[in-house]
């Protein structure tokens, strides 16, 4: 069965600051600007990255960490890496956070993350303060790429901090994947709640 298609992003980029001039690839290290090329090494070196973070997880308390996240998770592709977004992003014709108004928008997550710490004691309300985080973190979409890669290991790192394994694995579960990304697209806070409430199990001792 094939995966459910969502709508590519769409970015205010007309300089190419972050593109070579064709648009399609994303300036990096190697100076690769074959597609497939680019594509595959970002993959690759991301991953192995994102199995050091599983070892040793960074653990977030304002969005200086997530910053820390994304760089250490893109630091080998991109010079970027870890840095706000200097572009406009829109999916299915909804804008994402306006880059001008990042200021409030970090306010508001480190906010979001400091009541996560002092007040998710139950799974429950792990459940619902991870999900709130994670749309918001979404809508935000801080980085020009890596965004999905990025809150994922964030909802990952809160969660272990309080005792708990998030089993997202959308890699090779076509529900978890489904209702991962209907949450996130359609900003559906609901969807995200159950589907994290659901995957979240206790450290095991």
């Amino acid at each position: 069965m094939s995966r459910k298609q969502y709508e590519p992003y769409h970015y205010d980029d007309a300089d190419s600051e972050y593109t070579y001039p064709d648009g399609l690839v994303l300036r990096n290290k190697f100076d690769i600007q074959e597609p497939s090329l680019a594509s595959e090494k970002e993959y690759l070196l991301s991953a192995e990255r994102i199995v050091e973070l599983n070892v040793k997880p960074i653990i977030v308390h304002s969005m200086k960490d997530v910053r820390e996240i994304h760089r250490f998770i893109f630091q080998d592709m991109y010079t970027w890496a870890g840095k706000y977004r200097r572009v406009n992003i829109s999916k299915s014709g909804k804008a994402f956070m306006a880059m001008q108004t990042f200021d409030t928008g970090e306010q508001y997550l480190d906010t979001l993350i400091e009541t996560y710490w002092k007040t998710a004691n139950t799974k429950a309300a792990i459940a619902k303060q991870l999900a709130d985080i994670l749309d918001n973190l979404n809508h935000m979409h801080p980085f020009r790429e890596g965004n999905g890669r990025c809150q994922r290991e964030v909802i990952l790192s809160l969660a272990l901090a309080k005792g708990f394994d998030l089993l997202l694995d959308i890699e090779s579960d076509d529900d978890i994947y489904t209702r991962y990304m209907d949450g996130t697209v359609y900003g559906d806070v609901k969807i995200l709640e159950n589907l994290v409430l659901e995957i979240l199990e206790p450290v095991d001792e």
